[in-house]
């Protein structure tokens, strides 16, 4: 066999590399990857000899089509995978998972090769609910989380996969698989990211309340049911892939804390991370009675993996810790502020240095037409989402009126979020069944007013049937982000930044942090940084009237739980303030406007906390206090 392995040289693709080397040694092999972020070439170093490397990107056509030359089949791992990068650069997700994906399809049919198996994830389903024992199967409808660009990229390539099939009868397979560990997995993943804390003393964080779960299944496993697929597999068939190993984020990190030989109480719980799904599972049935497939590291001896993996580790700083120090580049719409990505140890989550580019492997990729990717994917989501209602019990029970007022809701980019949101309400709500949406109560659009009240019928366990109800607040097609600015002014942290506005719920003017919902279904987060730090408080960066330093997440808010089903972002944003901004505001100064700009003195803070009763502020504040960013 000659094989071609895009993305050969990222996580799961290159164990599959080792993998195929060892079980398949007459086999001539080819790697096609780009190095972006998550791309290493040292990963492959010690077996570069025995393979050949083309370095190159899968929307490249002319590189596709001459690393097709003398290929029988094409196993395809290439996409971009970093979920908080894809908020804030929507249109490469796109450009690398969906046009990247058709790239090689059609130039694998051109070059006559065909055998293509399509490597995606169990992300493209969405979230099971927590406390249940529901999986994921083949049937499962289509339901990314409608921030999760990675996930929407995903089901969409899936979607193209198949629909290639359909219209060329080429020998294609799809495989969906569970969350990966083992070696050679960047650092700044779950398990990797606690075992190189504990080998440097630094706390392991855990997001949120720890009870996530996610499906763990080893790279070797993996590697043997893609060999078995492209064996045994039938065409235009998806196989889902999992070791029936649902484990809690909370036992993981218990579990590795305690076979290293550390103590519990280097755990800490952290703020939750940026689309943190609730619960990943994958019923492997399929591929386990049809195929014969069967994993070596199960739930049962998942402790064995476990201690592979943390030795591995332990033995190969050499080549995890110069990936501390990558940095994946990202850009604004108008390419004027660019900033780097990176890991964040002590709170396991993203942060963004912004800055010139220093680093040959921050290549910015030349884009292609963004305006088209926002218009199809958009597209996808509405058809996603809709499919995704008319599988629910709950919509087909319901008036007809309704589902006709839900589909038009959808086609605005005003309402899209709320019918998205409906889209992912489960049978059950807890231990309660939903039995039907019975009435929608929302503000006037023409109005610019968005308030949308849902109310549901549910039945309890004894039977007893009730109406619930729920709030959507806000303009716009997802929740928001909410942004705690702080200034610094010649490299000493002197102010807080915020704006006194008039609330109508309150009767008064109250202290606010900047920021709210996107313009357009795919503004980007960075875009609106920008535009809240100009609109909100009058400094414009692209102006020059302050410098971004970082940006670090502080997770998610849910700021009325039980009342309204949004749940904002929040963020630490560090500015460099010209010296021509506010320049008679001084160290210590305290400046506020009646309704408009507040610069809080850092020294006052909390004067500030004691003062302010607002829900976004001492979600941030406190948490910026506690992951360090700034101290009182």
């Amino acid at each position: 066999m000659n094989i071609l392995i895009t993305g050969g040289a990222g996580f799961i693709g290159s164990n599959f590399v080792y993998y195929w080397l060892e079980k398949h040694p007459k086999d001539k092999i080819k790697v096609l990857d780009s190095l972006t972020y998550a791309g290493n070439l040292e990963t492959l170093r010690p077996i570069l000899k025995q393979i050949e490397f083309i370095e190159g990107d899968i929307n490249n056509r002319e590189i596709v089509s001459e690393s097709l030359k003398n290929v029988d089949t094409l196993v395809h791992f290439a996409a971009e995978s970093h979920v908080d990068r894809s908020v804030f650069d929507p249109s490469t997700y796109w450009q690398t998972n969906v046009h990247g994906t058709l790239a090689l399809l059609e130039e694998a049919k051109k070059a006559g090769v065909n055998r293509f198996h399509h490597i995606s994830s169990d992300e493209v389903y969405g979230e099971l609910p927590l406390d249940s024992d529901a999986k994921f199967t083949e049937k499962t409808p289509y339901s990314p989380r409608p921030d999760n660009l990675y996930a929407l990229s995903k089901a969409e390539a899936d979607k193209i996969v198949l629909d290639f099939y359909q219209k060329t009868n080429m020998y294609i397979t799809i495989s969906n698989c569970s969350n990966n560990y083992g070696p050679f997995m960047f650092p700044e993943k779950f398990i990797p990211i606690i075992v190189c804390n504990l080998i440097d003393n630094i706390k392991v964080p855990l997001h949120g309340d720890g009870r996530n779960v996610r499906d763990w299944i080893h790279t070797r496993d993996h590697a043997t049911a893609i060999d078995l697929i492209l064996q045994k597999g039938r065409a235009g068939e998806t196989y889902l892939v999992g070791s029936d190993n649902d484990r809690s984020n909370g036992y993981i990190a218990e579990k590795v804390v305690d076979l290293y030989g550390a103590k519990q109480n280097m755990i800490k719980h952290v703020s939750d991370r940026h689309s943190n799904d609730r619960r990943y599972a994958i019923n492997a049935t399929k591929i386990i009675e049809e195929l014969g497939w069967e994993p070596e590291i199960t739930r049962s001896n998942f402790n064995e993996g476990l201690k592979e993996t943390i030795k591995w580790y332990k033995e190969n700083q050499d080549w995890w810790r110069p990936l501390l120090k990558r940095k994946a580049m990202i850009m604004d719409r108008t390419k004027s502020i660019s900033a780097y990505i990176s890991l964040e140890r002590e709170t396991g989550k993203t942060k963004f240095v912004f800055g010139q580019v220093e680093n040959s492997e921050s290549n910015v990729p030349e884009k292609l037409d963004t305006e088209e990717h926002f218009v199809q994917q958009n597209l996808v989501r509405y058809e996603i989402v809709i499919k995704n209602l008319e599988s629910k019990k709950w919509y087909q029970a319901s008036p007809e009126a309704i589902k006709d007022e839900i589909k038009t809701l959808g086609i605005n980019p005003s309402t899209f979020g709320y019918v998205e949101d409906l889209s992912s309400r489960e049978e059950k709500i807890g231990k309660e069944k939903v039995l039907r949406l019975i009435k929608i109560d929302h503000g006037q659009p023409e109005l610019g007013i968005y308030s949308i009240l849902t109310w549901f019928e549910v039945e309890s366990l004894s039977g007893i049937k009730r109406q619930e109800g729920y709030y959507s607040w806000g303009l716009g097609p997802s929740s928001g982000s909410k942004f705690l600015v702080i200034i610094r002014r010649e490299g000493k942290i002197t102010h807080i930044a915020l704006r006194k506005v008039q609330k109508f719920p309150r009767g008064g003017i109250v202290y606010d942090l900047i920021g709210g919902l996107p313009r357009e279904l795919n503004e980007s987060l960075l875009d609106i940084v920008t535009n809240s730090l100009s609109k909100d408080l009058r400094i414009n960066v692209l102006d020059g009237d302050a410098s971004i330093i970082e940006m670090i997440s502080l997770g998610r808010i849910s700021t009325d739980s039980g009342m309204t089903n949004n749940h904002p972002s929040l963020y630490s944003i560090l500015l460099d303030l010209s010296k021509d901004k506010y320049p008679d505001v001084q160290y210590g100064d305290l400046f506020e406007e009646n309704e408009g700009i507040v610069l809080w003195p850092i020294q006052k803070l909390n004067e500030l906390i004691n003062s302010c009763d607002e829900s976004y502020f001492l979600s941030a504040i406190s948490r910026a206090i506690f992951n360090s960013v700034i101290s009182l």
